[in-house]
C-alpha cells in the first residue's frame, strides 16, 4: 500500500471519526449496546492502533507525541534573548472574503512581522532571533520554522507535530510552475544557534521584514490567499534586491487544517484559481526560477487550431507546428506545442513566448507573456481587436500583411509557410500509388476548383481525401486520408500534383503549404494562379486560369517527365534555400529581438 494511498484513506477515516464524534451522545450509546456495532467497532480499533491506520493512535500517535514533547523540550532550552531592540509592529493578518485584513502598522517601526491570526508560538525568544537576522540591507526578510500542532486524537492528522514548511520554493508540476513547502512532513529537529540559510519564499504563518523595504515594494497586496500574498511580498523583495532567510532556531505553530498530502507539500494549491490568476500574470519568471534556461534561451509555446490531441494528427497546421518547433529546438530553445483544448493550460501559459498558430479561432493572452499571431489562413476570421491584443502579428502573406498594417497599431511582418527538406524530399515511387495526376484534399463539403477543374477539363485525377463522393464519381476516391509521414512517397509517386486555394486564401495571396511540401520532393505541380506563386517559385509551379488551359499543362507534363522532374527540382532548390522551417524559425527569433519580446516576462 502506498504511502500516499495510506494518507488519503487516514484523513478520510479522521474525517468520518470526527463526524461521528460530534453525533448526540445519545444516538452514539444506542449505537455502541448493539452486539454487531460493537464488535465491528473493537475490530476497527485494533485495526486502527495495529495496522496502516494507527496514525491516530497506538504506536504511531505515541511516536509523534514523544517527537513533539521532543520539541518543546528542545526551545525550553534555547538560550535566553533580550528584546529585538528595534521597533517591531507585528501585524496580524487574516481575510475578509477576498481581501486580505490586517492590523495598522506603527509609524516609528523599524521591523514589520506579518503574523496569521491562527499562528502561535512556543518560547518568547522567536521574535528576537527573526530581528537579528534583518539587516536591512543584504537581508530584508526572515522566516521561522513552521510545524503543525499536536491536536486532540479526534482531530489529529498525519501531519501532527511535523514541519509545515522551512520555506518554500518553486518548482514543476505537470510542466507548469508550483510552490512547495521545504521538508514538509518531516521531523522537527532544533539546534540552537542555528545559522540562518537564504530561501526563496515564505508562508503566510510569519514574516519579518525590513520596514523600509516593506514600503518600498508596496506592502503586502490584496488577495484571497494569505499564503501567496507573502509569497508575492517575498518575490518583490528579491527583485529589489533583498535577501530572505530561515532562522532554523525560532519556530512557530500554524493552526489552519491541511486535508490533503498535496496541500501540505503544494500550500497554494488550495486555492487554484487564485495561483492560476498569478501564473498567468508571472508564470515565465516562475519557471525561469524552477528551472533556468541559458543565457539568449526562450520557452515558446505554439497553439494550433486542432480542436484535440487525438485529431490533430489528421489536421496540417499540427504538422506545420512540428516542423516549426523543430526549426526552433535547433536554435536551442525549449519548444511545447498543444492543440486549441489546451490553450489555458499553465505549462503554456508559463512559457516566455506564446506563438498562436491562427486557425478560425481566437486564443487569448495573459499579461505575463508575449503573444505572437501566426495567420496561416482563414483571413476572414481575424479581427482587428485581436491583433491589437497581440504584440506581434505575423502574417504568410504580404498582401494581407498590408491590409493588417492599415487596421492595427501592433507590429505586423511577413512570414509564410514552409516545409522541413528532411523530412519532404525525393523518394522511390511506390507502384500502389503512381498515378498521372493526384489530388490530395479534402473537399470540406465543397467542390474545390482543382477537382472540378480537372473534371471539366477530362482529366481523372485520382483523389485522397474525404467527403468527395457526393461530388466526383467515387471510383476516384483512392485514400480517405493520407498519413503526413506517408505524403512523401504519395508526392513522389505522382505524375502531376493539382492544388488550389480557399476562396479568402486566394484572394489575400496566401500560398498553400502544400507547395512547399510537394516542390521539396521534385514533384510537377500546377496550381490556381496567384501572382505570389511565379514569385516565390520562380515559374517552378505552372499556374491556370481555367479548366482548357489546366488540360493542356497537365498533358505537357505528362508527356516530357523528365523535363517536369527537372522543373520541380529547381524548385526543390528555392525551397531549400529560402523557405525551410529553419528559415522561419531564424526570422521568427530575429522579430522578436527586434521587437523586444525576447526578454523573459517578470
Amino acid at each position: 500500500m502506498s504511502e500516499r494511498w495510506q494518507d488519503s484513506l487516514r484523513d478520510s477515516w479522521g474525517r468520518s471519526v470526527r463526524k461521528v464524534a460530534r453525533r448526540p451522545r445519545k444516538w452514539l450509546a444506542a449505537l455502541r449496546a448493539h452486539p454487531s456495532t460493537r464488535d465491528a467497532m473493537h475490530a476497527v480499533r485494533r485495526s486502527w492502533e495495529h495496522g496502516a491506520l494507527a496514525v491516530y493512535g497506538g504506536v504511531r500517535r505515541n511516536e509523534r507525541r514523544a517527537e513533539w514533547d521532543r520539541l518543546l523540550a528542545a526551545t525550553a532550552k534555547l538560550p535566553a534573548i533580550e528584546s529585538p531592540g528595534r521597533a517591531v509592529a507585528i501585524v496580524r493578518i487574516g481575510t475578509a472574503g477576498t481581501r486580505i485584513t490586517r492590523s495598522p502598522i506603527d509609524a516609528d517601526a523599524e521591523l514589520v512581522c506579518l503574523l496569521l491570526d491562527s499562528t502561535t508560538t512556543l518560547e518568547a525568544g522567536w521574535l528576537a532571533r527573526l530581528a537579528a537576522a534583518v539587516d536591512g540591507n543584504v537581508v530584508t526578510a526572515a522566516a521561522p520554522v513552521v510545524v503543525h500542532p499536536m491536536r486532540p486524537a479526534l482531530d489529529a492528522t498525519p501531519h501532527d507535530g511535523r514541519v509545515r514548511a522551512r520555506g518554500v520554493t518553486v518548482g514543476v508540476a505537470n510542466d507548469a510552475p508550483v510552490v512547495r513547502a521545504t521538508d514538509a512532513g518531516a521531523v522537527m529537529t532544533l539546534a540552537s544557534h542555528a545559522e540562518s540559510e537564504p530561501i526563496a519564499g515564505a508562508t503566510a504563518a510569519c514574516l519579518v521584514v525590513d520596514r523600509r523595504a516593506y514600503d518600498a515594494v508596496g506592502g503586502l497586496a490584496d488577495s484571497g490567499d494569505l499564503d501567496l500574498a507573502v509569497f508575492d511580498l517575498g518575490r518583490r523583495l528579491h527583485a529589489l534586491g533583498g535577501r530572505m532567510v530561515l532562522v532554523a532556531d525560532a519556530v512557530v505553530v500554524d493552526h489552519r487544517p491541511v486535508r490533503t498530502r498535496v496541500a501540505l507539500e503544494q500550500p497554494l494549491a488550495e486555492n487554484p484559481e487564485a495561483w492560476r490568476a498569478y501564473v498567468e500574470a508571472h508564470g515565465p519568471a516562475l519557471l525561469r526560477d524552477a528551472v533556468p534556461l541559458p543565457a539568449g534561451m526562450l520557452r515558446i509555446v505554439l497553439t494550433v487550431a486542432a480542436p484535440s490531441e487525438k485529431v490533430a494528427p489528421r489536421w496540417g497546421d499540427w504538422h506545420l507546428a512540428q516542423g516549426f518547433a523543430r526549426g526552433l529546438r535547433a536554435q536551442g530553445h525549449v519548444v511545447h506545442i498543444q492543440t486549441l483544448d489546451h490553450a489555458d493550460d499553465l505549462a503554456g501559459r508559463s512559457c516566455d513566448v506564446h506563438c498562436v498558430i491562427r486557425g478560425l479561432a481566437d486564443v487569448r493572452r495573459t499579461s505575463g507573456q508575449a503573444h505572437v499571431l501566426w495567420i496561416i489562413s482563414h483571413p476572414e476570421a481575424v479581427s482587428t481587436a485581436e491583433c491589437d491584443r497581440a504584440d506581434l502579428v505575423l502574417v504568410a502573406s504580404t498582401r494581407f500583411a498590408d491590409e493588417l498594417r492599415a487596421r492595427t497599431q501592433t507590429p505586423v511582418e511577413v512570414m509564410l509557410q514552409a516545409t522541413d527538406v528532411t523530412r519532404f524530399q525525393p523518394v522511390p515511387v511506390d507502384p500502389a500509388r503512381a498515378h498521372d495526376v493526384v489530388v490530395v484534399a479534402k473537399s470540406r463539403d465543397v467542390f474545390r476548383s482543382a477537382v472540378a477543374d480537372a473534371i471539366a477539363a477530362g482529366l481523372r485525377p485520382a483523389i485522397y481525401g474525404s467527403g468527395w463522393e457526393t461530388f466526383v464519381d467515387p471510383a476516384l476516391v483512392v485514400g480517405a486520408y493520407v498519413p503526413n509521414e506517408e505524403l512523401p512517397v504519395v508526392y513522389s509517386s505522382a505524375g502531376v500534383l493539382l492544388n488550389d486555394h480557399w476562396e479568402s486564401m486566394h484572394e489575400w495571396g496566401f500560398v498553400s503549404n502544400r507547395l512547399f511540401d510537394a516542390l521539396a520532393c521534385e514533384t510537377p505541380v500546377v496550381s490556381d494562379a496567384m501572382p505570389e506563386i511565379d514569385e516565390l517559385f520562380d515559374g517552378t509551379v505552372l499556374t491556370y486560369r481555367d479548366p482548357v488551359e489546366l488540360r493542356e499543362l497537365v498533358n505537357a507534363l505528362l508527356a516530357d517527365p523528365t523535363a517536369a522532374r527537372a522543373r520541380a527540382a529547381r524548385g526543390r532548390l528555392i525551397v531549400a534555400d529560402h523557405h525551410t522551417f529553419v528559415h522561419r524559425a531564424q526570422l521568427f527569433l530575429q522579430l522578436l529581438q527586434r521587437y523586444g519580446l525576447g526578454a523573459p516576462a517578470n
